[in-house]
């Protein structure tokens, strides 16, 4: 196994990223005023979709919005791609925003992830950075149970953050972090 970094102009010319996944699960947010308008009560509660839902969309990999991140691909032995690792650090919060992780299907669940975030976190040490943060759509469940296993945590949520257009209008963007300052 080889992680090497990787810029725009050896990267092939529009080459598509591939994201999909499946669940059967969804997280719900629910929002609820206090009485006498004295705060919020949040709480994210696991939810069975009637049937599977299925998200599939490709994307450039390289792209503006992701400022000055850094990009890897992990590759086995015979230089085959098994994953992506995208991430950046921002002075601004003293936090390394991971932008994308991604493992191609075949590799998923065999601990590549796992190698993908514990690179990026040994970089994020050496950046300084306060924490990880990253963002995960509540519908990918498989995603979200990895970064729970992974020492992150909910700090945050967007309900407003997709178009709605698939997963019924239930699609909220999570945030998560994990503190590398302890």
């Amino acid at each position: 196994m080889q992680i090497t970094r990787i810029f725009e102009e050896d990267y092939p010319k529009n080459k598509k990223v591939k994201i999909e996944y499946t669940s059967d699960y969804f997280y719900r947010v629910k929002v609820q005023v206090k009485p006498d308008n004295k705060g919020w009560v949040f709480e994210w509660e696991k939810a069975s979709f009637k049937e599977s839902f299925s998200k599939r969309w490709d994307y450039q990999l390289f792209e503006p919005y992701k400022g000055e991140a850094e990009y890897y691909v992990l590759q086995n032995a015979e230089d085959r791609e098994i994953g992506i690792a995208v991430f950046e650090h921002q002075s601004h919060s003293n936090r390394t925003r991971v932008w994308d992780i991604i493992i191609q299907p075949e590799y998923q669940r065999k601990g590549f992830g796992t190698l993908l975030i514990d690179f990026i976190y040994k970089k994020a040490k050496k950046f300084g950075s306060r924490a990880l943060v990253l963002e995960c759509q509540n519908t990918n469940i498989k995603a979200i149970n990895f970064y729970l296993k992974n020492g992150f945590n909910l700090i945050g949520f967007d309900l407003e953050a997709y178009t709605q257009e698939q997963g019924g209008g239930i699609e909220a963007r999570f945030e998560m972090s994990k503190n590398l300052s302890k």
